[in-house]
């Protein structure tokens, strides 16, 4: 019988013991602790990983829009502030060549072949905007004019007119004609990148900075956020008889939150030549 033995000691019922219990809490406690840093180190990992994507991705787009600026600029037109934070370069609109120019007078208008068969197109117009004439002067003579000119669509020889009269003083080895916009300017500014438009022309490049918008009503748009301060840094090579002109720029970006940083830097190759 079962009853008389649990009476006689024989037969007794265990559970655990201090020792045990603070065993089982230590284990519990080393277990849980290590699962937390775990999980930890791997939401970090995670959140690292995605910022670096997102540093990645923002490049990209920043070394497009800088690229694509520059690669169909004016010929001529580019050039760098003393601190080459920020580079001024004007937009072409439309390019063709001329069949009858006269140079070395006052035209108010010429013969080309036309930009487009359906499209016209306007702007200022320039003939052998070469890097050694200050373009951004606006003299006359000079290699671009002052005013806003256009030219008609059409398949056969059109007519290049002038806003008012102008004299380019001397011809284009291709007989190359080109209309741009007025100047654009990519700099930074603290933490931000910006692009300017709507200025004007500024004769000289160090009043440029002084020169440009400071909202987005005036001109200014954001193209990258957060940059190191004073990361950004433009150069550019003037073309040579060898190659064109070249314009090499490095930044580093860095993340908001998680405050790494990614150094990227990209050559851009200016297709125009006069």
């Amino acid at each position: 019988m079962i009853f008389p033995l649990v009476k006689q000691g024989l037969l007794r019922q265990r559970g655990f013991t201090l020792v045990e219990l603070v065993m089982t809490m230590v284990v519990a406690t080393v277990l849980a602790t290590v699962s937390v840093q775990f999980i930890r180190s791997s939401s970090e990992g995670f959140i690292a990983s995605n910022g670096r994507q997102q540093l990645a991705s923002a490049g990209y787009v920043v070394n497009e829009q800088i690229s694509r600026a520059l690669r169909d600029a004016l010929p001529g037109s580019i050039r760098t502030t003393a601190d080459n934070l920020c580079v001024e370069f004007m937009p072409v609109v439309a390019a063709s060549m001329y069949t009858d120019l006269s140079v070395g007078s006052d035209i108010t208008s010429f013969r080309a072949a036309p930009y487009s068969v359906s499209q016209a197109a306007s702007g200022y117009v320039s003939v052998y905007p070469i890097s050694s004439a200050n373009l951004y002067a606006q003299n006359d003579p000079g290699p671009i004019t002052p005013d806003i000119g256009s030219v008609p669509a059409g398949n056969v020889v059109v007519d290049v007119t002038l806003a008012t009269g102008h004299t380019f003083p001397a011809d284009s080895p291709e007989r190359r004609y080109y209309l741009s916009s007025a100047p654009e300017t990519i700099c930074q500014d603290g933490a931000y990148l910006y692009r300017y438009r709507g200025y004007g022309f500024i004769s000289d490049v160090a009043n440029l900075k002084a020169a440009l918008p400071t909202n987005f009503a005036g001109g200014r748009s954001v193209l990258a956020f957060p940059l190191q301060a004073n990361s950004m840094t433009f150069r550019f090579q003037n073309p040579t008889l060898a190659r064109n002109g070249l314009v090499a720029f490095e930044y580093i970006l860095q993340h908001p939150t998680t405050g790494e940083t990614l150094t990227l830097g990209q050559q851009v190759r200016v297709v125009n030549v006069p």
